[in-house]
């Protein structure tokens, strides 16, 4: 197999997680989008989807037992949303930047050409895929080392809202206040098996498209569009 994330320099992807797997098969496949083997003779099974999904279960664990512990005092409603923040794609998103995730990524050349490596979707659940691989690899505490190490410190600033914001709701507010009419959300396509559909959804503003978005739930397609939106919107201010 070829290790496309290893380099003979040992600053492959690996020495950015700080952990070397024992069974590198596990990475390559958390590495792989389904968009990669469209049209190949590949099983459907050879994505990270399973993955992801495996460590999409870890990391909400995870990440509850971390809340519990470094907040005792606080109520269920206020842990609950802390959680909803720090597990949010574009949270996960944020955290991957810091190993520079989208360059190891394979995707189909289609997506490649719409920015799939830059979209937030696709390197929350490589994120996740990544967990769910390591998990495999050697266990639940090595998952809980490479979080501790770089997405867990950054929980404060997450939940203080410096990183996490709620577009749609930011949008909403900016239509408002021009006293526009209220976005309007719309699905454009749905695509992928039943229990793992992807959504692609725009926006339209006074019934202009400005935004467009995908993620495994509308929610999430939704914010997407939203902030595409509100960046489309700062730069008509230019």
């Amino acid at each position: 197999m070829r290790l496309w994330f290893r380099h003979k320099s040992g600053d492959g992807l690996e020495a950015k997680l700080g952990y070397r797997f024992k069974d590198p098969a596990l990475l390559a496949h958390a590495l792989v989008h389904r968009s990669w083997i469209a049209g190949k003779d590949i099983p459907y099974t050879e994505n990270n989807e399973r993955l992801e999904f495996l460590g999409d279960s870890i990391l909400n664990m995870l990440v509850t037992e971390y809340l519990y512990k470094k907040f005792p005092d606080a109520p269920e409603g206020q842990m609950s949303k802390c959680k909803s923040a720090v597990v949010s794609g574009h949270a996960l998103a944020q955290t991957s930047l810091l190993w520079d995730l989208g360059t190891y990524i394979r995707i189909g050349k289609g997506e490649a050409r719409m920015g799939g490596r830059n979209k937030e979707n696709i390197l929350a659940d490589a994120f996740e895929a990544i967990l769910g691989a390591v998990y495999l690899d050697s266990g639940l505490n090595s998952v809980r080392e490479i979080l501790e190490r770089f997405h867990f410190p950054r929980i404060e600033s997450i939940v203080a809202g410096e990183e996490f914001v709620n577009h749609k709701s930011a949008l909403l507010e900016v239509m408002q206040s021009k006293s526009k009419p209220l976005p309007e959300y719309k699905v454009i396509r749905e695509s992928g098996p039943e229990h793992h559909k992807v959504f692609d959804v725009e926006v339209l503003l006074d019934g202009v498209v400005y935004g467009r978005g995908s993620g495994v739930s509308k929610k999430k397609a939704e914010q997407e569009a939203a902030g595409a939106a509100l960046e489309q919107l700062e730069k008509e201010k230019k």
